[in-house]
């Protein structure tokens, strides 16, 4: 399936990582943990339409769609145990993704952002200028400062940044009951966007264990949450 990037099948997987990226980013944005997770766990990174190998795909900016066509990619693959792992604004979906399920994961791994309680859109980038939006994603750590020079790489950028981001700020937490899955939530001890607190909101979303890893980071976390993940999945199979 297109939706799904995966860079390391294999048929004797006795787990699966259904990974959903940041805002403009694709599947090979897990890449750099391949190397850290054993190699019996079958990582599935999320692929959404119009990056990587779907460039030539209309970009979708709304996320009962996104969520339909995630569901429907991945539901044939549920056939295994399995964790869902969102990165950073990844997370909203993931979190989204799992509620949805019938059949519980294994655990739910969320990094850098807020639990649903008390998560605000208070300031949406999706409606922000050109600039001002590549400026803010530079910011968080997210996207090279040098993407900034290059008029066609920030026309590029712009357009995927903008879906995402109104797939992910229009997308609203409605009341439900909380998981039946244990839920780990990874985030940088200097993320200057996502305070501890918001991060530890968390544990209202679970009946099951919740636990709170603060790493020595700022806000995007990806290269030194791997091997952090790659522990706790490695307790799972």
């Amino acid at each position: 399936t297109r939706w799904v990037a995966r860079p390391r099948p294999t048929d004797d997987a006795r787990l699966r990582m259904f990974c959903f990226p940041h805002v403009g980013a694709g599947g090979a944005a897990f890449n750099s943990w391949l190397d850290k997770l054993p190699s019996d766990v079958d990582v599935c990174a999320i692929r959404l339409p119009g990056r990587e190998n779907r460039l030539r795909e209309p970009l979708m900016d709304d996320w009962r769609a996104v969520m339909a066509g995630v569901q429907e990619a991945l539901e044939p693959m549920l056939d295994l145990p399995f964790v869902v792992v969102g990165h950073c604004s990844g997370s909203v979906l993931a979190y989204e993704f799992a509620r949805r399920l019938t059949v519980s994961p294994e655990m739910v791994i969320l990094s850098s952002t807020d639990g649903p309680s008390v998560r605000r859109i208070d300031d949406p980038l999706h409606v922000l200028s050109q600039r001002e939006l590549l400026e803010r994603v530079v910011e968080f750590g997210g996207m090279n400062k040098q993407v900034l020079d290059d008029p066609d790489l920030m026309a590029m950028f712009e357009r995927i940044l903008r879906a995402d981001y109104q797939v992910i700020e229009r997308l609203e937490y409605t009341p439900g009951a909380p998981l039946d899955t244990p839920i780990t939530v990874i985030g940088g001890r200097n993320d200057e966007f996502v305070t501890a607190q918001g991060m530890a909101a968390w544990a209202e979303a679970t009946t099951r264990e919740f636990s709170l890893h603060l790493v020595d980071a700022g806000h995007y976390i990806l290269a030194e949450a791997g091997a952090l993940v790659a522990d706790i999945v490695r307790r799972l199979v």
